[in-house]
């Protein structure tokens, strides 16, 4: 199940909702209004399994993402 984000058009809170149905009814948090727009979600990801750093610019994919040990990702050293 996706988590998207959203604006509403009517007061402009941007939010995020877990959105279970397609069909489902956004209502915006802040109003209650259904006059929402879903917004593309920016995530981190880079070409060959590397990663992306916040400004857009990739990183090694051979240093792990939180640089405590040699592991490409923390998944394979384990620390979390």
């Amino acid at each position: 199940m996706p988590i998207y984000e959203f604006k509403c058009q009517d007061c402009g809170r941007d939010f995020e909702e877990l959105v279970i149905s397609r069909s489902e009814k956004i209502i915006c948090p802040a109003c209650g209004q259904a006059n929402c727009q879903k917004h593309l979600s920016s995530f981190r990801c880079g070409p060959s399994g590397g990663t992306m750093d916040l400004a857009g610019g990739s990183t090694s994919s051979s240093s792990s993402s939180c640089g405590s040990c040699s592991a490409p990702s923390c998944a394979g050293c384990g620390s979390n």
